[in-house]
């Protein structure tokens, strides 16, 4: 099991059948998020502007490539990192590694989306993505309520065909493409768990959440946490979606979408503020703070339901509650990274 730990700018490896720590490897600078995990490597991205390949036997270095354009550093929330950093999940496609290196297309020279190869580091391509208006340097026309043009750097998703910045779309050799098809995206980021109004999850292909019911896409699926498979959606996420408060779009609450059809076929009410959650073949699981009154009591809860139809299997509490998008599932066990610092490994008969 491989974990970031963010600020000590380490990838950490734990044995997944006993928790014992086998290695970990220490970058030059933050690392927010874990691997991606091929061929006995672990590539990741860091802050400081690089990516990185460690082998997953000893934590030894494979290669580090620079994807940031120069070697600099600024101050950023109390640590030195690059004017071009590289968030630490890398999309794997192909048998090629994609990568953005930067903040926001109006920043320092903008985002650069970088093809590399996984077994050398080799950068295959570089496409610039420059919001100013190259004759006048200033932002160009908005073109819609929540149609700002640009976008932010943020960790990239693909579906076999394409390749994702936000609602920016490449081919598989990172070309530009005016559409693509509906795809994970967020209104903030991946990582950003604060959820400020309206900051929501969209399984689709642009934002259109703020502007309004009567631009708002008709089939809109969104929600504070999306997860979902072939034929269905599956989120945590208020009733409508209007005003965004509870006494006009009601509470939140667990739901299922059939994807293309719209139709609901279960959703319902949760003791909990969702903060993490997976789908594992036929069992959604859900995590977070129990709430009282609105508010998140100290501990946590995870919670087992059946993804045909909502209904709660089992429940186990949680010494606290799991880090923003915390929890993983692989090989009949569910691993979560809780808020107290620890690391829980579940089976399926007991918990460990």
């Amino acid at each position: 099991m491989f974990v970031a730990s963010v600020d000590r700018h380490r990838l950490c490896a734990i044995d997944a059948d006993s928790g014992r720590p086998a290695w970990h490897f220490t970058a030059g600078a933050r690392v927010d998020s874990p691997p991606t995990a091929c061929g006995g490597r672990a590539i990741f991205g860091c802050r400081d502007g690089s990516v990185y390949s460690v082998r997953t036997s000893d934590g030894a270095l494979a290669w580090r490539v620079r994807a940031a354009r120069a070697e600099q550093r600024i101050a950023a929330c109390g640590q030195l990192e690059s004017p071009s950093p590289v968030p630490g999940s890398v999309l794997l496609q192909d048998g090629t590694a994609y990568v953005a290196a930067g903040r926001s297309s109006y920043l320092d020279g903008g985002i650069d989306l970088c093809r590399l190869d996984p077994a050398t580091g080799r950068i295959l391509s570089r496409t610039p993505i420059y919001s100013p208006d190259p004759e006048t340097g200033r932002q160009p026309k908005q073109f819609g309520p929540a149609h700002m043009p640009g976008t932010l750097g943020e960790i990239l998703t693909g579906d076999g065909r394409h390749v994702y910045l936000r609602d920016l779309v490449f081919d598989k050799r990172g070309r530009p493409q005016a559409k693509g098809q509906a795809h994970l995206l967020t209104l903030t980021g991946f990582l950003d768990g604060t959820w400020p109004h309206r900051s929501y999850w969209i399984l689709g292909t642009r934002c259109s959440v703020s502007t309004g019911c009567s631009r708002r896409d008709r089939n809109l699926i969104s929600g504070r946490l999306l997860v979902f498979d072939g034929s269905r959606v599956y989120g945590y996420g208020r009733g409508k979606l209007h005003w965004s408060n509870r006494l006009q779009d009601g509470p939140y609450r667990l739901f299922a979408l059939n994807r293309g059809k719209g139709t609901q076929p279960w959703a319902k009410p949760v003791a909990i503020t969702v903060r993490a959650m997976v789908l594992a073949g036929k069992v959604l699981f859900a995590a977070g703070p129990t709430t009282d009154g609105g508010a998140d009591k100290p501990g946590g809860l995870l919670l087992a339901v059946s993804a045909a139809d909502g209904t709660e299997l089992a429940r186990y509490p949680l010494a606290s509650s799991p880090v923003f998008d915390g929890m993983a599932a692989a090989r009949g066990r569910l691993y979560l990274s809780l808020e107290s610092g620890d690391l829980v490994c579940m089976g399926e008969k007991a918990a460990e």
